[in-house]
């Protein structure tokens, strides 16, 4: 219990930086891009923004370290 406890607190301390904050907002903004300048399938934007999160993720998590 103390583990989950101490992981469920890491990841809010990562959520709460302001650099997560800021790579989800491009990975947004880049998906509105590619959604309304050259109107590609739904699925498409889906994955950018999921790839966009997850490099997000990743991003906030090495710099923590």
């Amino acid at each position: 219990m103390q583990k989950m406890l101490t992981s469920l607190y890491a990841l809010v301390h990562l959520i709460r930086g302001a650099g997560l904050a800021i790579a989800s907002l491009a990975a947004v903004i880049a998906a509105t891009i590619v959604v309304f300048g050259f109107a590609v399938e739904p699925e498409l934007v889906a994955s950018v923004l999921i790839l966009g999160f997850l490099t997000a993720l990743a991003e906030a998590r090495l710099r923590a370290r």
